[in-house]
């Protein structure tokens, strides 16, 4: 079996690996977290969604709510009113859904306002060159 841990460098920094229990040599208890010992190697047990955070940031999870990690890159709506981002298009009552904190709902509103502003614009600015190159069309 495979398992997702955290690899204990020398130095105390930590990479996310991942180890097959066939190559755990034993186990322990170190400072209330589950250490593997294999191949000379030591590999933390990643026990809570905070720790696997840390490690997955850079690859598009973030915690939206206590209870979930959600791969940003996988949520396809988020519906307001009740608070989810949803992972199809269009959802339907059976849709895959994580919950949304309401923390994280203010700020996702802010970014979809800006982010439709800065559509807004572009789309302006399309139609006002169009025009222009209308009336010079027509000059």
């Amino acid at each position: 079996m495979m398992m997702t841990v955290l690899r204990v460098h020398p130095n105390g920094s930590e990479e996310l690996a991942c180890i097959s229990l066939q190559d755990v040599d034993y186990m322990e208890i170190e400072g209330r977290k589950i250490v593997y010992h294999a191949n000379n190697q030591k590999f933390r047990h990643i026990s809570t969604l905070s720790e696997m955070e840390e490690c997955l940031s850079k690859f598009g999870f973030d915690m939206l709510d206590k209870t979930n990690l959600v791969n940003l890159n996988k949520v396809a709506s988020f519906d307001e009113t009740q608070g989810k981002v949803f992972f199809e298009e269009p959802a339907n009552p059976w849709s895959k859904y994580a919950t949304v904190a309401l923390i994280k709902q203010k700020l996702i509103r802010k970014e979809m306002i800006q982010s439709a502003t800065a559509h807004i614009r572009e789309v302006l600015k399309r139609i006002k060159g169009e025009e222009v190159n209308r009336r010079e069309a027509n000059a």
